[in-house]
């Protein structure tokens, strides 16, 4: 069927146009018919035919079609898009008014869609998408992200954008392949638009965008006048804690129309029963010899009284007081402003005030010399603790001496640490001037490197309820804490056989029904700490196993640490983020928490080496020196992304042997490997450096420490990234040596023991100096990753040149069958 292009072109400017298109012919009838009465008729008795449709759809299996149908039917007979005549924003909102909470379509395209159109009429879009956050519709397509994202990104918001991408990667928003294309394609747009362009572009080419000329500033038309704008009062809160804030009931919320949103700006129509139109009484004509009258200013204004007064700062302020109004308080002595009955200007005043000024001479004498300082608290108790308070909170000796010229010197800042009264710091304010009979506190200026306990649970709970995303949202947190569990881990401890750990089958207790829609089943005890337990349990539904973690009182902070640490990972390989245990969800109780982890079958590192010691034989130098060069891998990745594990130890180092074709894992180190590490788990003392200031140093006093601690914490000293460079020297120690590192203190850490003579000596000696002593005593606490990765080639370049000749495969092989046989007869 032809069509009259003349038609198209001439209404152009009346065609809304639809992502899909329109076609030609239906558009062309449409624009042509649309003033002929029978043409509407015919448009009315269809669309009465679909509302007597919708009326009879509560027994169909996809209602929704209806209004899909219905909605297209209104793209294509009203071209025009929304006004009155079609309707088309009243039938968007009752469609998804209808479906809303109906679980079926929260996550149907269509539906989605059907949203998404929504919010080109709406005059709030943020607060629609805010919406489907909240009753949780759409979140789980990629759709929603990518029209999210794309809004913020319009709106200047990149970070915000980019947090909407990320977290739409961790729901695994379908299609994830797509979304995350798009989120490549957001990252490559916000890398271009910030380069900045130093190319001289001429004035005659201007500026191309796309296949159209864009007019230079110059030549820009002048801009239609827009309306006035509504002041909106903005909260310093990211987009996001806007967004997954907690407040009301998500359920519960309720998006109103379009209508009812500004029917403050609207006369409602109504019946013109009895009304009058007022009729405009003819203005008396004005006598021909009146003239223009010019305002005077009338002489009896209303007199003014200004006070100069001071308040408890001494700063004059000008109180100006006038008969009939409010008395107005200006923060300027107006006196100095008009002064001599001339006006004069700040900067003529802050000039006036820096004329030449007399010369005073000083008196210099001999710099004071730096006085020793006491020692800080090295054990903590009560009676030391008062007694170094007092010393740092008294008034110092008054002494006056003689005004000097000011000599630079570098002192170095202290703090001393307060124990479970840790605040975090506050920008600094405006330096007060400081007097010489002040009295003496540690708190008087912020320090260059602040100590700070980060174990203390307040602190955490702090930082926690104050993310830009809420935990409360993160895939697989389940806020329980309302309800409380009496103790859990005693029921389970009940049932739990002393001597091998296995729990009783037959046990009714052994069942957990109350962590969402599945069940599981406790099946052996994997091992215990300060706060709880860790169990090997089965889904019911699938019979998988994981790893349950049950700590008293709750916490949510490892499964916030590892979240953080895959979330910061996307993107990367994926034999780079399995160097990290994964949270599948958490149950966060009123008095305790059901972590859900990963299960790792193979064991710890401590279990080899416990393994080998039951076959009175020593672990193989050469497959030492792979788990080195894993473990400074993991160890080297975590720094990168501001993480500290905090708590590195043999036993909690997973062996993650996966298995793979042999035909497709060389002898020589190499290709196939990656298959073939380790996993680092327990997470409980983790750091997330971001969460503090830079160069943050840490003490925790009330922390129970064992030999595998650095000697910093048991020296009571701060520390940083040198707990974990020596938890990485324990654990190798552990490995060579089979049992905990011991070592010597005096100018430098030395290690006990000394390496067999066929070990090879020169590349353990090294790298044991660095984690020993990676710092010197005044140096900065930074992450040392290229020496991580100096050492870890060095040990991978060992590797590549001996592994084939040392059968380290073969040494592999073995390990894994004995370490799958071993797990079998846990399970079994």
């Amino acid at each position: 069927m032809s069509v009259d292009a003349s038609v198209l072109e001439q209404h152009k400017e009346n065609i809304q146009p639809l992502p899909q298109g329109r076609p030609a012919s239906k558009l062309s009838h449409a624009l042509t018919s649309s003033s002929k009465p029978t043409y509407k008729d015919q448009l009315q008795q269809q669309r009465d035919q679909f509302e007597q449709n919708i009326k009879e759809s509560d027994n169909l299996d996809d209602p929704l079609q209806l209004y899909i149908d219905y909605i297209n039917w209104t793209h294509t007979h009203f071209p025009q898009g929304a006004n009155i005549e079609s309707g088309l924003v009243i039938l968007l909102e009752r469609c998804i008014s209808i479906f809303r909470d109906v679980f079926l379509y929260k996550n149907d395209p269509r539906y989605l869609k059907v949203w998404l159109e929504y919010t080109k009429y709406s005059d709030s879009p943020r607060d629609v998408f805010v919406y489907l956050a909240k009753k949780e519709i759409g979140n789980r397509l990629s759709l929603y992200y990518e029209e999210f994202a794309k809004f913020l990104e319009a709106k200047g918001n990149f970070n915000d954008a980019c947090q909407i991408y990320e977290l739409g990667i961790q729901y695994n928003a379908f299609p994830l392949s797509r979304l995350q294309r798009s989120y490549e394609n957001f990252k490559t747009r916000v890398d271009v638009n910030h380069v900045p362009n130093s190319s001289i572009v001429r004035d005659a080419l201007a500026i191309k965008q796309g296949s159209v000329v864009v007019p230079t500033e110059a030549e820009q038309p002048p801009k239609k006048k827009t309306k006035l704008e509504v002041f909106k009062d903005e909260s310093n809160q990211s987009v996001l804690q806007s967004i997954f804030g907690i407040g009301v009931d998500d359920q519960n919320l309720k998006l109103q129309s379009a209508k009812s949103r500004i029917k403050e700006n609207t006369i409602p129509a109504k019946k013109w029963a009895g009304e009058v139109l007022k009729q405009s009484t003819p203005a008396p004509a004005a006598p021909a010899s009146t003239k223009f009258q010019v305002f005077k200013d009338q002489e009896n204004t209303p007199e003014s009284k200004m006070t100069i007064i001071y308040d408890e700062h001494d700063l004059a302020i000008s109180l100006i007081e006038t008969k009939g109004k409010k008395p107005e308080r200006v923060l300027v002595n107006m006196d100095l402003v008009y002064n001599n009955n001339q006006e004069y200007s700040f900067s003529e005043l802050l000039a006036i005030s820096r004329r030449t000024q007399p010369e005073f001479t000083k008196t210099l004498i001999d710099p004071l010399r730096r006085m020793s300082v006491d020692p800080t608290i090295t054990m903590y108790s009560k009676m030391a603790n008062n007694e170094v308070m007092q010393m740092f909170n008294s008034n110092k000796d008054f002494q006056e001496v003689e005004h000097e010229d000011e000599e630079v010197t570098n002192y170095d800042g202290f703090v001393t640490e307060t124990i479970n009264n840790f605040q975090p710091a506050t920008p600094p304010t405006d330096k007060e001037e400081e007097y010489p009979n002040a009295p003496s506190s540690p708190f008087v200026e912020e320090p260059d490197n602040l100590v700070i306990d980060p174990f203390n649970k307040l602190t955490r709970d702090q930082y926690l309820d104050n993310l830009s995303i809420p935990i409360t949202v993160f895939p697989g947190f389940y806020d329980k804490s309302t309800i409380s569990l009496n103790n859990s881990i005693s029921k389970f401890k009940s049932i739990t056989n002393n001597h091998n750990k296995k729990i009783m089958k037959s046990s009714q207790q052994a069942i957990i029904d109350y962590c969402g829609d599945e069940i599981y089943c406790v099946l052996h005890e994997l091992g215990q700490g300060g706060f709880g337990f860790v169990y090997l349990i089965e889904t019911g539904s699938t019979g998988v196993l994981k790893a349950l973690k049950i700590e008293s009182p709750a916490s949510r902070w490892e499964f916030y640490i590892l979240h953080q640490i895959h979330r910061r990972l996307l993107g990367q390989p994926k034999h780079i983020s399995s160097q990290f245990i994964q949270a599948d969800s958490l149950y966060y109780f009123h008095d305790e928490s059901f972590l859900f982890l990963d299960y790792y079958s193979q064991s710890t590192l401590l279990d080899v080496v416990n393994y080998y010691k039951s076959c009175n034989l020593p672990l193989e130098e050469s497959l030492c020196i792979f788990f080195t060069c894993e473990l400074l891998s993991a160890v080297e990745t975590l720094h990168s992304i501001g993480i500290l594990h905090g708590d590195l130890k043999a036993d909690n180092c997973m062996v993650n042997f996966i298995n793979c074709d042999e035909n497709q894992w060389s002898e020589q180190y190499g290709t196939g490997w990656d298959k073939k590490s380790i996993t680092l788990i327990d997470f409980g003392r983790a750091i997330d450096l971001n969460l503090f200031p830079k160069n943050s140093m840490f003490q925790c006093p009330g922390l129970k420490i064992d030999q595998q601690d650095c000697p910093a914490m048991h020296n009571g000293i701060p520390w940083s990234y040198d707990v974990d460079y020596y938890g990485i020297a324990s654990i190798i120690h552990t490995l060579l040596f089979g049992h905990y590192i011991k070592i010597r203190q005096g100018s430098k850490v030395q290690l006990e023991g000394a390496f067999k003579r066929y070990w090879q000596g020169q590349l353990w000696s090294g790298l044991f100096d660095f984690l020993l002593n990676p710092y010197e005593e005044n140096e900065v606490r930074t992450p040392k990753l290229e020496q991580l990765k100096h050492y870890r080639e060095l040990f991978q370049h060992w590797l590549i040149e001996n592994s084939k000749s040392k059968g380290l495969k073969r040494v592999i092989l073995n390990l894994e069958k004995e370490l799958n046989s071993i797990n079998n007869k846990r399970i079994s």
